[in-house]
């Protein structure tokens, strides 16, 4: 592993650790979601030049942060001493996080990491010049069917 990856996965045992205490405890919570908020977290931090303008950071659900109290802070300096150069290399990682999430858990567990891994391999897409984006249409997506969108 790298050290990027040490520190990503370590940001995920403090908050593993720090939800085995029921007390901590929040709404609808599942283990992978550790996995999907620091997903979040490193999104945020690295902010892709290419994210489209609705989507240039993504919300962390207020009952989690609560939840997190102080650990927040302590998970939240871990991911800043990552170290990357570029997008494409934050990109990267960020997807290698993901992948390695997803092989930890059963499917009906992943459904937030799911939705994380294919906004980012949409991300990827437009890094690779394979789609044009500047707006999401959202009338045509809600028309598609998909319950994500309606």
């Amino acid at each position: 592993m790298t050290e990027n990856e040490i520190l990503i996965e370590k940001a995920c045992a403090l908050w593993h650790e720090w939800f085995k205490d029921e007390e901590h405890d929040y709404s609808e919570r599942e283990d992978s979601d550790v996995e999907y908020f620091v997903g979040v977290l490193l999104y945020n931090q690295f902010a892709f030049e290419k994210a489209l303008s609705t989507m240039k950071t993504m919300d962390i659900a207020f009952d989690f942060i609560q939840a997190c109290d102080e650990s927040y802070d302590a998970v939240r300096e871990l991911l800043a001493r990552l170290k990357v150069y570029d997008d494409v290399e934050s990109l990267a990682l960020l997807q290698g996080h993901i992948q390695r999430s997803l092989e930890k858990y059963s499917r009906p567990e992943c459904y937030l990491l799911n939705r994380l891994a294919g906004h980012i391999n949409t991300l990827e897409a437009i890094y690779k010049d394979e789609i044009e984006v500047k707006k999401i249409d959202f009338e045509r997506l809600s028309d598609q069917g998909n319950q994500v969108y309606k």
